[in-house]
């Protein structure tokens, strides 16, 4: 008997060439996946893959079958979806995001949406559109991101509300009593997220760098700049909503500097070729919860 799950777990595997970001998807463990591709590759009695470094790389058997089985496997998932007993929405969401802002949405969608499940996933800028434009997430909760990294023809963006991006220092920090002028900023390096984000380009255009400066900026990820924060003396941009927590129990503090940050938007990321009723739905809740 074919086992189509295996079928399934190779497509995507091809498809994200990476066993890490494959097992996200399918919600797995990562030894999983390669345990269902030996198996496949057992059931087959041939090799389809080339292991190294860069990631699963097909070779010449392996190109073979998924030419063979990609469009086979769309027309079965489709299909089971039509006759599933309720409609799954996957929310995409971005780590960083707390899950306090969109929790009560959930819940009150759950409220008229008793045969209906949410799964949540949690992801990174660079993952999530990509996700999204596959359809493999149907809708992303997240802040506004330069559409410069995503395909704004399928991709669209529904704004919900603002969020504030700071400068934040721990508790014991030299910087709490001094007065720093954007010169001062401008000499010292700051931490934020990566080039794409709203935080570093608003950063970047409050402190008025000139052409021939060089951007004192180290771009780090959220968890980084938390541990950074615990055993440096480091100024950060971080959006205030993210460490609200630790802001109330003193542990971090926001660092006034006589200027505020442009907001920074967050909302609901959708693929305009992936519309159905419950996911309606639920983006509607979003809207106006």
């Amino acid at each position: 008997m074919v086992n189509l799950e295996l079928y399934r777990i190779f497509k995507v595997v091809v498809e994200e060439e990476n066993l890490t970001k494959a097992s996200e998807i399918l919600h797995i463990s990562q030894p999983a996946v390669t345990k269902h591709i030996k198996n496949l590759e057992n059931e087959l009695h041939v090799q389809l893959f080339k292991r190294s470094k860069y990631g699963m790389i097909l070779n010449e058997n392996g190109k073979k079958l998924y030419s063979q089985i990609k469009d086979a496997i769309d027309v079965i998932l489709k299909a089971e979806a039509i006759f599933n007993m309720h409609s799954n929405i996957n929310l995409g969401v971005h780590v960083n995001m707390p899950s306090k802002i969109y929790n009560s949405a959930i819940l009150k969608f759950y409220e008229n949406h008793q045969n209906s499940i949410i799964n949540i996933h949690q992801l990174t800028a660079e993952n999530m559109f990509s996700m999204l434009e596959k359809q493999k997430i149907d809708i992303v909760f997240s802040k506004k991101y330069s559409d410069e990294i995503y395909n704004s023809k399928e991709i669209k963006f529904i704004k919900i509300g603002e969020l504030h991006d700071v400068f934040i220092v721990n508790a014991n920090s030299q910087y709490l009593n001094k007065k720093l002028s954007k010169k001062d900023l401008r000499n010292t390096t700051i931490y934020t997220l990566k080039k794409f984000s709203s935080a570093y380009q608003n950063l970047i255009k409050e402190l008025e760098y000139s052409e021939n400066d060089t951007i004192n900026v180290d771009n780090v990820n959220y968890t980084a700049m938390l541990e950074l924060l615990k055993v440096r003396d480091i100024i950060t941009v971080i959006t205030k909503e993210y460490v609200e927590e630790k802001i109330a129990d003193n542990e971090l503090c926001v660092l006034d500097v006589g200027f505020s940050l442009p907001n920074a938007e967050f909302g609901l990321y959708y693929n305009v070729n992936n519309k159905f009723k419950e996911l309606n739905d639920l983006i509607e809740i979003l809207k106006n919860n």
